[in-house]
């Protein structure tokens, strides 16, 4: 799905790894969960810093990007 296999080296990547236990905290353990997260979502996980909000999202966005990009691909049968 992603180049990351664990929330946690997603987290390490972008140096906020501090916020692990947030994310387990609120159920958040796989990178399927990852790429659902919102803005407002973050705020709820106690991730209040404009700057590390939108460290996290910009991740997230290009996750997602990535993702959309593969599913446009197509299968090849």
């Amino acid at each position: 799905m992603t180049q990351f296999t664990s929330v946690e080296e997603w987290l390490n990547s972008i140096k906020m790894a501090r916020y692990l236990e947030n994310f387990e905290r609120a159920g958040i353990i796989s990178m399927d969960g990852v790429v659902r997260v919102t803005v407002k979502e973050l705020t709820a996980l106690g991730i209040t810093l404009v700057g590390h909000q939108k460290k996290i999202m910009n991740s997230v966005q290009a996750m997602r990007a990535q993702i959309n990009a593969n599913l446009s691909e197509g299968f090849l049968v």
